[in-house]
């Protein structure tokens, strides 16, 4: 019914702790008999990524597949994502973030119900290092806005814990792998602008992390650079 999809690259300090939510989930969607795939896609593996992910073959709790790659964009690795996907409802999960199971099973009853994009509140935690030990300085649920075809259009209000029905990729194409940092930004603009179906869930979707070492988020001239791009 699901499948999510998690792009990898030099993650490893990250990885434990995400295979352990994952599985978590995991566990919870095969007690209620949520069918669904997690979908782990290594970029250039290194040597302590690929000792864990070797791990997962064995690991029943956590109904994984696991692909290895060459360096590629985090968009086109969502793209072989969504390719690869073996259920018709997709979400993104990123290796530093956490998601909560209770939003992905509301989601997929709203895309049963017609819902083609699916959005959600969520917890934004931001830290800082002092001394080298990473300190929490805000933690806070940011709650998006109901959907608004003009202002989805030209700005970023659906979170990093969206979920998809595939065939909204037939409809309006796939992530513009030439992005580093706001595809998720251009491509849900352009679901907007093309009428496909938004709706805004209930519960809060997961805890969104900025530790200071991503780009999403951190205020990088890059990022700026590429939100005008989409805005021009």
């Amino acid at each position: 019914m699901i499948s999510i999809i998690t792009s990898l690259y030099n993650s490893d300090k990250y990885l434990g702790a995400f295979l352990k939510y994952a599985e978590s989930v995991s566990i919870e969607f095969t007690k209620k008999k949520v069918k669904h795939e997690f979908l782990i896609i290594s970029n250039a593996s290194n040597d302590t990524e690929k000792i864990i992910l070797k791990k997962l073959e064995h690991n029943d709790r956590l109904l994984s597949r696991i692909i290895f790659c060459e360096r590629e964009s985090l968009y086109a690795t969502w793209n072989r994502g969504v390719r690869e996907a073996q259920y018709q409802i997709i979400t993104f999960w990123n290796v530093d973030d956490n998601r909560f199971s209770e939003a992905i099973t509301e989601g997929i009853e709203e895309i049963k119900n017609g819902a083609e994009i699916v959005y959600f509140p969520f917890r934004y935690k931001r830290y800082v290092k002092i001394f080298n030990i990473p300190i929490l300085a805000k933690s806070v649920v940011i709650r998006p806005l109901e959907f608004d075809k003009d202002k989805f259009s030209r700005e970023m209000h659906c979170g990093p814990f969206f979920m998809v029905k595939k065939d909204v990729f037939n409809k309006i194409g796939y992530f513009d792998s030439s992005f580093k940092i706001a595809g998720d930004f251009e491509w849900l603009t352009r679901a907007a602008k093309n009428n496909i179906k938004f709706t805004l869930g209930k519960n809060t979707a997961g805890i969104f992390t900025n530790d200071g070492t991503g780009l999403s988020g951190s205020k990088n001239k890059l990022q700026a650079e590429e939100n005008n791009r989409i805005i021009k």
